[in-house]
């Protein structure tokens, strides 16, 4: 899912170098077939691309080529994105598979520009991003990120990464000893590399980490992937990749800028990174500190859901009450994340009364928007299994996972609830992937 496929007559050059262009300048790698593609060659291309381009003209409605793109696209579900280049009449075929879809064409003054943000938008939405966070601090929200997401790989399959937002990086500790967490961050191959030019993009360059009193504004391309983020499941592991990207307690240095010109500059290097990393993923995933700042904002304008875990009690609500504040008058609409709220910590065999106030509407007023109508349906047991542990020495990483590794009674209904949630999860980015 790491390209968008264009399908093209062969006979409509202009146009397909126009596209090329505006995508290219748009972050947006694209595959088009050429003279020597075989069929077998596009097919290929068509099942790893996240959309297919349709360039829509009187030589493309005659295309055999072009009608097996269109085919191939509508039987493996991908979005196509018709784009009329000229004034052709359309047949049975082409009325009935691109027809509906048809809005955009070279006709219109910024129809490629709408063209370019349609295909930005699939992509994304072919990996999602999602924010745990609550403005309460103790609420699991690592647990979540490690535990549940976990789960979600092992369950769905497919490259998930975890990013390490919170300056006190436990997350990163969960599955590696401080020392290499440490000495990841001294290589600068840590979280601190999203937002500013560092050790890790260019040999000669200083740490950003080593300067509190001063932020790098210079631009730099995303590291390699295999270079940047752990690899949790390693290669004796479970099959699949959950990666993580480290964290570190320099990124608090953000909180202590006063220039916004340079936080400005830093912000959109961190936004562009994580838009660069949705091609190497099928989601990613921050885990985040407790409290509104920079970081937070980051955050929120790069991820496209928040997942708000919250006790059964007035404090947690009012953790997610501040939260879905912030959400609202500092994020501009179209970046504005869908914000959803898991119970965490939860009676296993009686729902309490609390819970079932909560889903009811009875908090609905107090959290300020409604709370009954987020709530995912599952929640998180209270359990020993999701206590924070720190690695045991030689022990490979992904051991600290509970879907993989662990001991003790009701660790197969533990498992099952953390299935479930990331079910649901799942089920609500499928619905925002198709809409």
């Amino acid at each position: 899912m790491s390209h968008v496929y264009i399908s093209h007559s062969g006979k409509d050059p202009d146009a397909l170098l126009a596209l090329h262009e505006a995508l290219r300048a748009a972050s947006v790698t694209v595959f088009y077939p050429g003279e020597d593609t075989s069929r077998e060659e596009a097919d290929a291309a068509i099942d790893k691309a996240f959309a297919v381009i349709v360039l829509v003209s009187a030589a493309a409605v005659r295309s055999k080529w072009v009608r097996q793109d269109v085919e191939a696209a509508k039987a493996l579900g991908l979005k196509r994105i018709p784009y009329q280049v000229d004034k052709a009449r359309l047949n049975g075929f082409f009325k009935q598979e691109v027809q509906p879809d048809l809005r955009l064409s070279s006709s219109m003054p910024d129809g490629l520009a709408q063209l370019v943000s349609e295909t930005q938008e699939a992509y994304r939405k072919k990996c999602p991003v999602i924010a745990v966070m609550n403005l309460k601090g103790g609420v699991g929200k690592t647990t979540v990120s490690g535990q549940v997401f976990g789960a979600w790989q092992a369950a769905f399959g497919g490259r998930v990464l975890l990013i390490d937002l919170d300056p006190q990086y436990n997350l990163t500790q969960t599955f590696y000893p401080m020392e290499l967490a440490d000495a990841s961050s001294a290589q600068d191959r840590s979280v601190i590399s999203l937002f500013e030019r560092s050790r890790l993009h260019a040999r000669d360059a200083a740490s950003p980490a080593e300067n509190w009193l001063g932020l790098t504004t210079q631009p730099f391309t995303p590291a390699p992937r295999d270079q940047f983020a752990h690899p949790i499941l390693g290669s004796d592991g479970p099959p699949g990749r959950l990666d993580i990207i480290s964290g570190q307690f320099e990124i608090s240095k953000y909180a202590f800028s006063g220039d916004p010109d340079a936080l400005a500059a830093v912000k959109q290097h961190f936004l562009r990174c994580v838009e660069h990393y949705r091609s190497a993923y099928d989601l990613i995933v921050f885990d985040t500190n407790p409290n509104a700042t920079f970081l937070t904002r980051c955050a929120l304008e790069a991820a496209d859901r928040v997942i708000a875990p919250m006790h059964a009690d007035i404090y947690s609500l009012r953790g997610v009450r501040l939260l879905n504040q912030v959400i609202q008058n500092q994020v501009e609409d179209y970046k504005r994340p869908d914000l959803r709220i898991l119970f965490n910590a939860v009676n296993r065999n009686e729902q309490s009364t609390f819970e079932a106030d909560a889903r009811n509407g009875v908090f609905d007023g107090a959290a300020g928007f409604a709370l009954s109508k987020a709530l995912l349906t599952a929640a998180l047991p209270r359990s020993g299994h999701f206590a924070v542990k720190a690695p045991q020495d030689g022990q490979p990483a992904w051991r600290q996972l509970v879907i993989h590794a662990g001991r003790g009674g009701g660790l197969k209904a533990i498992r099952e609830s953390l299935t479930q949630v990331a079910l649901e999860i799942r089920g609500l980015n499928d619905a925002m992937t198709r809409h």
